[in-house]
């Protein structure tokens, strides 16, 4: 039985290579690969995000639910792309901040889902304690 769980896990896992802005701009029709599968980004929105921050951000931005977080809490990583959740929900963060984690919450989900449908990706993580 224990077996059977760890297989179903770990094929759960999530696979994707992320790539800079910089790399996805340069394409004609810019691609990730999620999950052995072509993923097509807009390029709006890679404009939007190369209007609001530079070129070293790595997309997809991760969305990440955990199971030891509060219900609804979102945990985004990368001082790249805690500058442009931020600018996005209104926040305010310092241009010298170093801040590299921002948690958010369901109304902010949406609202930054609703802006960056093709630059986000969730990824859920389960404890087994």
């Amino acid at each position: 039985m224990d077996k059977e769980i760890y297989k179903f896990l770990h094929n759960l896992k999530s696979n994707f290579k992320r790539k800079t802005l910089n790399e996805l701009l340069k394409e004609d029709k810019p691609h990730l690969i999620v999950n052995g599968q072509r993923h097509r980004i807009k390029k709006k929105e890679l404009e939007f995000i190369k209007e609001n921050i530079s070129g070293d951000i790595r997309l997809p931005i991760i969305l990440e639910f955990d199971s030891s977080y509060d219900s609804g809490t979102v945990k985004i990583e990368g001082i790249e792309e805690v500058k442009l959740i931020s600018k996005i929900l209104g926040k305010k963060v310092s241009i010298f901040s170093e801040e590299n984690i921002l948690y958010i919450y369901k109304p902010e989900l949406r609202e930054v889902r609703r802006k960056l449908p093709t630059t986000t990706q969730y990824l859920f993580r389960v404890g087994l304690n």
